[in-house]
């Protein structure tokens, strides 16, 4: 990385403007709200990061190392941050093994990096997701001390949490991993606290390009116009609360789920209602009458004495009630120009979701085709049964899941918005 697009890349971020005043770069924000208030750092310890780094590797996407050093950024998977991990660290030391341990908020280091990483896909100014968060932040810049681009980061932003493992002896990147694994189950085990290896960078950015489609600005904000189903909303909010993609993506689903049985039930008396209403039927006729029961049982899922409809039949529905393809098309392509595409060309490799092309001229294959990439995902996140066709495995399987998040989200926002009143 050169120093002009690392200072382009602070610059955008912090969303100001930079100068070189003697030997520091100081930082004017844009922002109304803290224009008596810059942001200081140092020409050369900017210099020596940028030196620093030519000594480190990457391993996966967001991981950093060398022979003595290694860093991720991590997860939390708790419904409140935990607050002790954002203003201080846990730090301890294997004596036998000669290893220390330490998470903290990232590095200067390691988010010149990782910001430099995600500035390949997005650009600075949309890497954040919403506005400046104030209180904390405006209190440390009214103090008066210097306040670098890497310390306001670290104040506006709990995505920035990391684990740091480091040894005087040589180690190679799979044991640093092997290491990182060990470490957050022992946190987890001694201190109740779920910390995950974000070892994707499209799950540190998923945030930025949804603020970037949307209104992120508090003043932009209009009162709403419409009532939305409450059990909708509460689903719909589960899934925008997480980062989990397992999580979120199935919250999306129960949108969708939410009204299964009814539009079945309706599309099934329409078909009742279109046979008896035929022409060419007669309830004097046994054959008329066995053909609407086997029409009927095709419909209906018999077991045992109980009866039920088929979900994946009713998903299709769904989809074909409340889903218009050509908006769906739309907001995917603002999301990720490359989602058409890679919809249309890959299955999904864990659950062996068909492929969909949502540009065909066809809209019932679409439906259907479309709906069988979606439960057969759906089934592979909730059943793990030895043998079963799809199985979803944690973590190893996020890169190709969070592809299929996007696709959930703005169908099951077109299900609420359908489903309001004015």
């Amino acid at each position: 990385m050169e120093l002009n697009e690392a200072l382009e890349i602070l610059s955008g971020y912090c969303r100001s403007t930079c100068e070189l005043v003697d030997n520091d770069y100081v930082f004017t924000f844009e922002n109304r709200r803290f224009e008596d208030a810059c942001l200081t750092l140092n020409k050369e310890y900017l210099r020596s990061l940028l030196e620093g780094l030519e000594h480190f590797t990457q391993y996966d996407e967001t991981s950093l190392h060398n022979d003595n050093n290694y860093e991720v950024i991590v997860r939390e998977e708790t419904s409140f941050p935990i607050r002790r991990l954002r203003d201080d660290c846990i730090r301890f030391t294997n004596e036998e093994e000669h290893v220390t341990y330490e998470l903290s908020p990232a590095s200067d280091r390691y988010l010149l990096w990782l910001l430099g990483e995600m500035s390949k896909k997005l650009s600075p100014r949309t890497m954040r997701s919403g506005p400046f968060p104030g209180g904390r932040l405006e209190r440390v810049l009214d103090e008066g001390d210097k306040v670098s681009p890497f310390d306001f980061i670290r104040l506006t932003s709990f995505r920035f949490l990391s684990l740091k493992i480091s040894s005087d002896r040589s180690v190679t990147a799979s044991r640093f991993s092997k290491l990182t694994h060990s470490v957050l189950f022992h946190i987890g085990y001694n201190l109740d606290i779920a910390l995950v290896p974000q070892r994707l960078l499209e799950e540190i950015m998923r945030r930025g390009r949804i603020s970037r489609m949307r209104r992120s600005r508090i003043e932009e904000l209009d009162p709403p116009k419409r009532i939305y189903n409450e059990t909708l909303v509460q689903h719909y909010l589960l899934a925008v609360s997480t980062d989990n993609p397992v999580i979120e993506y199935l919250s999306y689903y129960h949108v969708l789920e939410h009204f299964f049985e009814t539009v079945f039930n309706e599309d099934l008396v329409e078909k009742v209602r279109e046979n008896i209403t035929s022409p060419g039927f007669s309830y004097k006729r046994k054959s008329d009458i066995a053909a609407l029961i086997k029409k009927i049982n095709k419909s209906l899922q018999i077991k045992r004495d109980s009866i039920s409809f088929s979900e994946s039949e009713a998903l299709k529905l769904c989809l074909m009630k409340y889903v218009d393809v050509d908006d769906l098309i739309v907001k995917l392509n603002d999301y990720d120009e490359g989602l058409i595409e890679y919809y249309s060309e890959k299955s999904v490799p864990f659950s062996g979701g068909k492929v969909v092309d949502l540009e065909l001229d066809d809209e019932d294959a679409i439906y259907k085709s479309l709906s069988k990439r979606i439960y057969s995902t759906r089934n592979a996140l909730v059943h793990s049964k030895d043998g079963d066709m799809g199985k979803y495995t944690p973590f190893s399987d996020d890169r190709e899941l969070i592809k299929e998040v996007p696709l959930m989200r703005f169908i099951s926002e077109m299900v609420v918005v359908e489903e309001s009143s004015i």
